[in-house]
């Protein structure tokens, strides 16, 4: 569990496993969390996690939004903005959430992966925007909003202090994830 509070169960869900991967950052090979990208059931592309919040994923792959399949059939979605805040939403009971490939980024707001998986938006009534709480994730937010279409678009409040729905875990606990999701607001 560690410091995450993500259970061994949600990680043996999501397939997480660990490897040594050559890393550019570091300009050798190290220790990294796999993240595995899938669309039916079909892995799409990996993300590789190593220290100091490296990140690499594989080059030529398609950039799709993180546990896709979940949103399958669902009128709601919920949309955060890391690997991490997806498995903190699936500890909680929240099974209907997506994450961004690669954060909020800055400047460019091409959202090549919103493009890439467009048709799974198409019966989603209720679309809650998740991201984190800082500059770069307010963007995202409001692009995505733009793209996703405001009248469907809902937006969270976090407790003071946090600015994620990882945060909300370690901070408060399960419970107050499903009150942060339940509770967000129709886009002002």
């Amino acid at each position: 569990e560690g410091e995450r509070k993500i259970s061994n169960n949600t990680l043996l869900r999501f397939g997480i496993t660990e490897a040594r991967e050559w890393m550019p950052q570091f300009e050798k090979e190290t220790g990294v969390i796999c993240f595995n990208y899938q669309r039916d059931g079909i892995l799409t592309n990996i993300k590789f996690r190593g220290p100091q919040k490296s990140f690499n994923m594989a080059k030529d792959a398609e950039l799709i939004f993180y546990n896709l399949d979940a949103i399958k059939g669902e009128k709601e979605v919920v949309i955060v903005e890391g690997e991490i805040d997806c498995l903190t939403c699936h500890e909680c009971g929240v099974f209907n959430s997506i994450s961004v490939p690669n954060g909020a980024g800055t400047g460019n707001q091409r959202l090549e992966y919103l493009d890439n998986c467009w048709a799974a938006f198409g019966d989603k009534e209720k679309i809650i925007l998740a991201t984190d709480a800082d500059a770069p994730g307010q963007r995202l937010r409001e692009e995505l909003c733009r793209r996703l279409g405001v009248e469907r678009c809902y937006q969270v409040v976090y407790p003071d202090g946090c600015k994620d729905l990882n945060d909300v875990l370690r901070k408060h606990g399960p419970e107050a994830i499903r009150q942060v999701v339940e509770a967000a607001t129709l886009w002002p």
